[in-house]
């Protein structure tokens, strides 16, 4: 199963992402929704995606708008003793002492 998100940085600023989808649909659309306001209010954005023609050349003042997409995977079961036992945190220092006095 596959999850699509908006990914956006306006200039500078640390990037977020909003709104994860189920389907690309519904991340296309939602996409397009938010770039018709940037119209409306002029604002220039670049969208690094490959289906989408692109009116602004990317600089870093503009926003910058993309779908990423990752893998999810089914829910599993929780075992403490999996978790638990495939770690082992002791570290064992042999001889520890007798280098440092050396």
């Amino acid at each position: 199963m596959k999850e699509y998100g908006i990914y956006i940085r306006h200039g500078n600023a640390k990037p977020f992402m909003i709104h994860i989808f189920n389907n690309l649909d519904g991340a296309k659309l939602k996409l397009y929704d938010i770039l018709r306001l940037e119209d409306e209010r002029q604002r220039p954005y670049y969208v690094d995606n490959d289906f989408f023609n692109n009116k602004y050349h990317y600089e870093s003042k503009l926003s910058y708008y993309c779908i990423k997409v990752r893998d999810v995977s089914d829910w599993v079961l929780y075992s403490e003793e999996k978790e638990l036992g495939n770690k082992n945190n002791i570290i064992y220092f042999q001889n520890f002492k007798k280098r440092l006095t050396n």
